[in-house]
């Protein structure tokens, strides 16, 4: 689902499914296994056209910026709270160049990356969120979709495809408290440059071996993710 003028405030505005997007190796991915999303807050309706609720729910945020909008999830899911960094303050980020806030991410904050991909789900759908389900969420999504082997242009294109949904996230994040004063849809950090992604493709999988070995070396327990892999891209990437 992608945001349109008009859609639902009462729910999430960023939210897709990753199936259906082309592997090198031939083939695409799976639908109903890997989501991505701005924040659910309390109160939300169910978004139409996913899998919903999921089966894991990914949290980037940490518990103070999430507060009082924390969604209680019902009991068939399994809610993980993974923050990428704590003590994230808009009023300190409104400003902050986007290129240069992934490469503090995948530098400083690798174990913390990898530790959200560890808790994918292997036998249903992950749903990936942070605030605004662009730049946590989409360094954590970008790291996923090259362990799976998905084409660098459609990675690309997805973490872009954000950027028409700007307006909305602003509108709905300022409506529930969650910007500083004075913040402008127009500031640098709603953004979504095709620098910053390829940046985290470049240090995650421009090694030597690859993506995989970036992961490994950051915590990653490969076995596990290896398949969550195979539930993703099936025999694509067996």
């Amino acid at each position: 689902m992608d945001a349109e003028a008009g859609s639902d405030p009462t729910t999430v505005v960023n939210a897709r499914d990753l199936g259906r997007l082309p592997l090198a190796a031939g083939g695409e991915t799976r639908c109903g296994v890997l989501l991505r999303s701005d924040a659910p807050y309390v109160g939300d309706s169910p978004p139409t056209g996913l899998t919903w609720p999921p089966s894991t729910v990914v949290d980037l945020r940490d518990s103070a910026e999430a507060g009082r909008l924390l969604v209680a999830w019902p009991d068939t899911v399994r809610w993980v709270g993974n923050p990428v960094f704590s003590g994230a303050r808009m009023d300190r980020l409104i400003q902050a160049n986007v290129v240069d806030l992934y490469a503090d991410m995948v530098r400083g904050s690798a174990s913390r990356l990898v530790g959200a991909l560890n808790q994918f789900d292997n036998g249903g759908s992950t749903l990936v969120h942070c605030a605004a389900g662009k730049d946590r969420t989409g360094v954590v999504i970008a790291i996923a979709l090259l362990l799976a082997g998905v084409e660098t242009d459609a990675i690309i294109a997805d973490y872009q495809r954000t950027g028409n949904a700007i307006a909305e996230i602003f509108a709905r994040m300022q409506s529930r408290g969650r910007l500083p004063a004075g913040a402008a849809v127009t500031d640098p950090v709603f953004r979504t440059p095709r620098e910053a992604v390829e940046l985290v493709i470049d240090h995650v999988g421009g090694g030597s071996d690859g993506a995989w070995a970036w992961v490994e070396k950051n915590g990653g327990d490969v076995q596990r993710l290896a398949r969550w892999v195979t539930l993703f891209t099936g025999d694509a990437a067996a």
